[in-house]
């Protein structure tokens, strides 16, 4: 009896309710370019719904570039010359969309 207590003292006190970590879901390095560009899964929490964000790393300093609120699947990228094309996902109500975005110089 006292084990089963303190396992659900245990559990509740490190129960989560949202998933707190940003997950990187690709890296890609940019051709010709001295940065990279980084795709994460920003979890959803009590004040916003998961989301796909972009980000640039130069010289170890992380950049917002965009952010695609109301997606949170990337179903796939591609690089067409200065343009990162994303194929972006919200699994929740089954809508896909293709969106562009121009790589800075």
């Amino acid at each position: 009896m006292v084990i089963l207590l303190v396992f659900s003292i245990y559990e509740l006190s490190t129960f989560t309710l949202f998933d707190d970590e940003f997950k990187v879901v690709e890296s890609v390095k940019v051709p010709d370019k001295n940065y990279t560009i980084k795709i994460y899964h920003i979890p959803s929490n009590a004040s916003s719904q998961s989301y796909i964000q972009i980000r640039k790393i130069e010289d170890g300093v992380e950049e917002v570039l965009e952010s695609y609120e109301r997606f949170d699947h990337l179903d796939s990228y591609s690089l067409e010359k200065d343009t990162l094309v994303l194929t972006i996902s919200d699994l929740a109500f089954s809508k896909s969309e293709v969106k562009k975005f121009q790589l800075p110089k």
